[in-house]
């Protein structure tokens, strides 16, 4: 039975699959190539990705009240820090189609705050078109927009005190499923199954690179129970840390930390699929046409900025998206009004910061982990 999804995209894989002993593909490659693929991946697509066309929600589309908090969070660390805005560079990487960076912008500026520059990293063409287009208003202001690649991060990120902005970034690099078997770790792989005329998922034995990470970051698993390998995003992140001589970081994800990731309820993983709109966790659906993306593990991302060794950092507690929102204000912003409309714009209003603070996907299941580095 042929599945669903981007054909192209499947015949590049059944080519991939060829050039890999027993034509078998470890589990990140997969995910890499139906998320990154140039021609055919998700994330390089023209399709709509994000709000009511797309296939998934982010706060930013909730109204600009999260860029409101995060600009406030912002103003105080680099006052605690002794920086002059016009010092200020901030990053956001994996910017997306610019909404972010926008109503980021529009806050600071409210707020007398003008940073030497906003620069953007992100791997879509699309995208940094799209966010090219979102911030044509705010290109005669004073701060310079300027868009990075890895290695101009690595050139230069040094030469400036950062504030470092990932917003539900670190979910998205491709990870390994991995597998306590009776005695021993084992890895998902990607086959292409001749008798159903599909690709699947298949068991073998783990590399010895995802075994001494599992061990590094001394993550115990019961017996078949999987768990999801945010091999690739480590490495990311200690590049990153090595490349920053003074930050102040802020990521915004869901995830949660060791314990809960591998607690006993926690026996399939975390991977999830987003099409439409609709959550499932077969990531052979629609490759190419649907998101992938599991819960990140914050206690492994903390060991990586605590053990990089490259100057003094501090990893402020892991704290709830709905906690830093109430911590940076946001009740402030609801409005009073004796309005019986529910769709009246002060209505509306209220019920969006609701929405964000309220015990649902955007608000307990997504996590802020804040860090400095540097000399404070």
């Amino acid at each position: 039975m042929n599945q669903n999804g981007s054909q192209k995209l499947i015949a590049r894989l059944r080519e991939q699959l060829s050039q890999f002993p027993d034509n078998r593909m470890p589990f990140s490659i997969y995910m890499s190539s139906c998320l990154y693929d140039v021609e055919h991946g998700y994330y390089m697509s023209h399709r709509p990705k994000v709000g009511r066309d797309g296939d998934f929600y982010t706060s930013v589309y909730v109204g600009d009240f999260m860029a409101q908090m995060i600009s406030r969070y912002i103003v105080q660390r680099t006052a605690a820090r002794g920086w002059q805005p016009e010092q200020v560079r901030i990053v956001e990487w994996g910017a997306g189609p610019g909404r972010l960076a926008a109503q980021l912008l529009r806050a600071l500026y409210a707020n007398d705050y003008t940073p030497y520059s906003y620069t953007m990293v992100e791997a879509s063409a699309h995208h940094r078109t799209e966010a090219e287009q979102t911030l044509v208003p705010l290109l005669s202001a004073q701060t310079q927009i300027e868009w990075w690649d890895m290695a101009e991060f690595q050139r230069c990120a040094s030469h400036s005190p950062v504030i470092f902005i990932a917003n539900e970034l670190l979910d998205a690099f491709p990870i390994e499923r991995v597998r306590w078997a009776t005695s021993h770790f084992e890895q998902a792989y990607v086959c292409w199954d001749e008798r159903k005329d599909r690709l699947e998922l298949i068991w073998g034995p783990a590399s010895s690179d995802v075994i001494q990470w599992m061990k590094q970051h001394q993550i115990h698993l019961r017996n078949e129970q999987i768990y999801e390998a945010h091999i690739s995003g480590t490495v990311w992140l200690s590049q990153v840390m090595q490349s920053m001589a003074a930050a102040e970081m802020i990521f915004i994800d869901y995830g949660d930390i060791t314990e809960e990731l591998t607690a006993s309820h926690r026996m399939n993983g975390s991977l999830m699929c987003y099409r439409n709109h609709i959550a499932s966790d077969d990531p052979f659906a629609a490759p190419g046409e649907q998101d992938l993306t599991s819960f990140v593990d914050f206690d492994v991302f903390k060991h990586v900025v605590l053990h990089t060794g490259t100057g003094e950092c501090i990893v402020y507690p892991l704290i709830h998206q709905q906690q830093f929102l109430l911590e940076y204000g946001i009740m402030d912003l609801l409005q009073s009004h004796a309005d019986l409309n529910p769709f009246s714009e002060v209505a509306r209003h209220n019920r969006a910061i609701r929405q964000l603070l309220l015990s649902d996907h955007m608000s307990e299941r997504f996590k802020v982990m804040r860090i400095s580095k540097g000399p404070l």
